[in-house]
Protein backbone atom coordinates (compact mmCIF):
# COMPACT_ATOMS: atom_id res chain seq x y z
CA UNK A 1 0.00 0.00 0.00
CA UNK A 2 1.17 3.58 -0.84
CA UNK A 3 2.40 5.37 2.49
CA UNK A 4 -0.36 8.14 2.35
CA UNK A 5 0.07 11.62 4.34
CA UNK A 6 -3.27 13.52 5.11
CA UNK A 7 -3.46 17.39 6.19
CA UNK A 8 -6.55 17.82 7.59
CA UNK A 9 -8.61 21.21 7.72
CA UNK A 10 -11.14 22.64 10.16
CA UNK A 11 -12.86 25.62 7.54
CA UNK A 12 -13.79 28.28 9.95
CA UNK A 13 -11.03 30.85 11.17
CA UNK A 14 -8.82 28.16 8.87
CA UNK A 15 -9.80 28.59 5.75
CA UNK A 16 -12.56 30.30 5.79
CA UNK A 17 -12.91 34.57 6.99
CA UNK A 18 -16.53 33.35 8.51
CA UNK A 19 -17.01 36.92 10.40
CA UNK A 20 -17.29 38.86 6.99
CA UNK A 21 -20.91 37.03 7.18
CA UNK A 22 -21.31 35.36 10.81
CA UNK A 23 -21.42 38.37 12.87
CA UNK A 24 -24.49 40.45 10.77
CA UNK A 25 -26.13 36.49 10.60
CA UNK A 26 -25.92 36.06 14.15
CA UNK A 27 -26.92 39.84 14.90
CA UNK A 28 -29.88 39.23 13.16
CA UNK A 29 -31.34 36.31 13.51
CA UNK A 30 -31.16 37.92 17.55
CA UNK A 31 -32.61 40.86 16.80
CA UNK A 32 -35.61 39.24 15.47
CA UNK A 33 -36.08 37.34 18.77
CA UNK A 34 -35.87 40.08 20.86
CA UNK A 35 -31.96 39.54 22.03
CA UNK A 36 -29.90 42.32 21.40
CA UNK A 37 -27.35 42.84 24.19
CA UNK A 38 -24.76 40.39 22.85
CA UNK A 39 -21.10 42.21 21.79
CA UNK A 40 -19.40 41.90 18.58
CA UNK A 41 -16.91 39.97 20.23
CA UNK A 42 -19.15 37.34 21.81
CA UNK A 43 -20.64 36.91 18.75
CA UNK A 44 -17.38 36.61 16.71
CA UNK A 45 -16.69 33.79 19.51
CA UNK A 46 -19.43 31.92 18.49
CA UNK A 47 -17.56 31.21 15.14
CA UNK A 48 -16.73 27.25 15.00
CA UNK A 49 -19.10 26.06 17.43
CA UNK A 50 -22.02 23.49 16.63
CA UNK A 51 -24.94 25.72 16.04
CA UNK A 52 -26.60 23.20 18.91
CA UNK A 53 -24.20 24.74 20.99
CA UNK A 54 -24.72 28.58 20.18
CA UNK A 55 -28.65 27.80 21.27
CA UNK A 56 -27.48 26.81 24.60
CA UNK A 57 -25.24 29.97 25.05
CA UNK A 58 -27.67 32.71 23.02
CA UNK A 59 -30.66 31.40 24.59
CA UNK A 60 -29.68 29.88 27.79
CA UNK A 61 -33.27 28.46 29.84
CA UNK A 62 -35.34 29.55 26.66
CA UNK A 63 -33.93 27.48 23.57
CA UNK A 64 -36.83 25.21 24.26
CA UNK A 65 -38.72 28.16 23.28
CA UNK A 66 -36.72 29.93 21.19
CA UNK A 67 -34.20 27.13 19.82
CA UNK A 68 -36.44 26.91 16.34
CA UNK A 69 -36.75 30.00 15.24
CA UNK A 70 -33.55 30.88 16.01
CA UNK A 71 -31.74 28.13 14.41
CA UNK A 72 -34.24 28.97 11.57
CA UNK A 73 -33.49 33.08 11.27
CA UNK A 74 -29.55 32.21 11.55
CA UNK A 75 -29.48 30.02 8.76
CA UNK A 76 -31.53 32.36 6.53
CA UNK A 77 -28.82 35.12 6.80
CA UNK A 78 -26.31 32.98 7.07
CA UNK A 79 -26.59 30.71 4.02
CA UNK A 80 -27.29 34.66 2.47
CA UNK A 81 -23.93 35.97 3.64
CA UNK A 82 -21.98 32.90 2.48
CA UNK A 83 -23.44 33.56 -1.23
CA UNK A 84 -22.07 37.49 -0.95
CA UNK A 85 -19.42 37.60 1.63
CA UNK A 86 -17.48 34.09 1.86
CA UNK A 87 -13.58 34.55 1.37
CA UNK A 88 -10.96 32.57 2.26
CA UNK A 89 -7.89 33.82 3.72
CA UNK A 90 -5.31 35.19 1.66
CA UNK A 91 -2.46 32.96 1.19
CA UNK A 92 -5.48 29.89 1.30
CA UNK A 93 -4.93 29.20 -2.48
CA UNK A 94 -0.85 28.89 -2.89
CA UNK A 95 -0.73 27.21 0.23
CA UNK A 96 -2.90 24.29 -0.54
CA UNK A 97 -1.65 23.81 -3.71
CA UNK A 98 2.06 23.97 -2.23
CA UNK A 99 0.76 20.91 0.11
CA UNK A 100 -0.75 19.02 -2.49
CA UNK A 101 2.88 19.70 -4.75
CA UNK A 102 4.69 17.72 -1.85
CA UNK A 103 2.42 14.81 -2.19
CA UNK A 104 0.24 15.25 1.37
CA UNK A 105 -3.56 14.30 0.60
CA UNK A 106 -6.05 17.08 1.77
CA UNK A 107 -9.22 16.73 4.04
CA UNK A 108 -11.70 18.71 5.61
CA UNK A 109 -13.15 18.56 8.93
CA UNK A 110 -15.67 20.64 9.79
CA UNK A 111 -18.51 21.39 12.70
CA UNK A 112 -20.78 22.66 9.67
CA UNK A 113 -23.59 20.54 8.55
CA UNK A 114 -22.93 18.58 5.18
CA UNK A 115 -25.44 21.56 3.38
CA UNK A 116 -23.56 23.97 4.43
CA UNK A 117 -20.21 22.96 4.37
CA UNK A 118 -20.71 22.14 0.95
CA UNK A 119 -22.16 25.48 0.00
CA UNK A 120 -19.34 26.99 1.68
CA UNK A 121 -16.79 24.84 -0.03
CA UNK A 122 -18.18 26.21 -3.25
CA UNK A 123 -18.18 30.04 -2.22
CA UNK A 124 -14.48 29.41 -1.57
CA UNK A 125 -13.77 27.80 -5.07
CA UNK A 126 -11.73 25.08 -2.87
CA UNK A 127 -13.87 22.00 -3.01
CA UNK A 128 -11.51 20.36 -6.02
CA UNK A 129 -9.07 20.78 -3.80
CA UNK A 130 -9.71 18.48 -0.99
CA UNK A 131 -9.66 14.51 -1.72
CA UNK A 132 -11.56 13.75 1.63
CA UNK A 133 -14.52 16.09 3.04
CA UNK A 134 -16.14 15.29 6.41
CA UNK A 135 -19.33 17.39 7.71
CA UNK A 136 -20.60 16.91 11.18
CA UNK A 137 -21.87 13.91 11.70
CA UNK A 138 -24.87 12.77 14.27
CA UNK A 139 -23.29 12.54 17.35
CA UNK A 140 -22.61 16.34 17.06
CA UNK A 141 -18.33 16.33 18.08
CA UNK A 142 -15.51 17.15 16.26
CA UNK A 143 -13.81 14.35 17.86
CA UNK A 144 -16.36 11.62 16.37
CA UNK A 145 -16.04 13.83 12.78
CA UNK A 146 -12.24 13.74 12.46
CA UNK A 147 -12.57 9.09 13.84
CA UNK A 148 -15.21 8.70 11.21
CA UNK A 149 -12.71 10.72 8.31
CA UNK A 150 -9.53 9.01 9.89
CA UNK A 151 -11.32 5.58 9.31
CA UNK A 152 -12.47 6.12 5.83
CA UNK A 153 -9.53 6.87 4.09
CA UNK A 154 -6.80 5.46 6.56
CA UNK A 155 -3.70 7.29 6.58
CA UNK A 156 -0.38 6.18 8.16
CA UNK A 157 0.44 9.81 9.22
CA UNK A 158 -1.80 12.84 9.49
CA UNK A 159 -2.06 16.04 11.26
CA UNK A 160 -5.22 18.22 12.15
CA UNK A 161 -5.27 21.78 11.49
CA UNK A 162 -7.05 24.30 13.35
CA UNK A 163 -8.03 27.41 15.18
CA UNK A 164 -10.34 26.44 18.16
CA UNK A 165 -9.91 23.57 20.94
CA UNK A 166 -12.52 21.42 19.35
CA UNK A 167 -9.89 20.88 16.73
CA UNK A 168 -6.79 20.27 19.36
CA UNK A 169 -9.24 18.23 21.58
CA UNK A 170 -10.57 16.10 17.89
CA UNK A 171 -6.70 15.79 17.36
CA UNK A 172 -5.27 14.57 21.05
CA UNK A 173 -8.77 12.24 20.83
CA UNK A 174 -7.37 10.66 17.41
CA UNK A 175 -3.94 10.81 18.37
CA UNK A 176 -2.75 12.50 15.40
CA UNK A 177 -0.69 15.86 15.07
CA UNK A 178 -2.03 19.04 15.16
CA UNK A 179 -1.64 22.92 14.07
CA UNK A 180 -2.94 25.46 16.16
CA UNK A 181 -4.19 28.85 13.87
CA UNK A 182 -3.46 31.25 15.76
CA UNK A 183 -4.79 33.96 13.56
CA UNK A 184 -8.35 32.30 13.76
CA UNK A 185 -11.20 32.61 16.18
CA UNK A 186 -9.88 31.12 19.10
CA UNK A 187 -10.34 32.99 22.45
CA UNK A 188 -7.08 34.69 24.12
CA UNK A 189 -5.12 31.66 25.62
CA UNK A 190 -7.13 29.49 24.03
CA UNK A 191 -4.12 27.30 22.16
CA UNK A 192 -1.72 29.20 23.83
CA UNK A 193 -0.15 25.68 25.24
CA UNK A 194 -0.03 24.48 20.99
CA UNK A 195 3.86 23.44 20.65
CA UNK A 196 3.24 24.10 16.51
CA UNK A 197 1.07 28.03 15.83
CA UNK A 198 0.74 29.05 12.58
CA UNK A 199 0.51 33.15 12.58
CA UNK A 200 -1.29 32.95 9.01
CA UNK A 201 -1.80 31.00 6.10
CA UNK A 202 1.92 31.14 4.62
CA UNK A 203 3.25 29.27 7.86
CA UNK A 204 1.22 25.80 7.47
CA UNK A 205 3.44 24.20 4.97
CA UNK A 206 6.39 24.25 6.75
CA UNK A 207 4.92 23.85 9.78
CA UNK A 208 3.54 20.73 8.22
CA UNK A 209 6.87 19.68 6.79
CA UNK A 210 8.31 19.66 10.44
CA UNK A 211 5.93 17.64 12.20
CA UNK A 212 6.60 15.16 9.47
CA UNK A 213 9.85 14.81 9.60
Amino acid sequence: MEYSKLVIFDVDGTLNQTERYAVDAYRKALHEIGMDHFTDEQLKSRIGAPFQEDICFFLGDQANTLGEQFLTCTARYWFEGIRKKAAVYPGTYAMLDSLKQKGYQLAVCSNAEPKELELILDALNIKSRFDYIQSLTEKGTKKESLKKLLECCNPQWAVMVGDRDYDREAAERNEIAFIACMYGYGAPGELERCEYQAASVLEIPDLVNQLDS
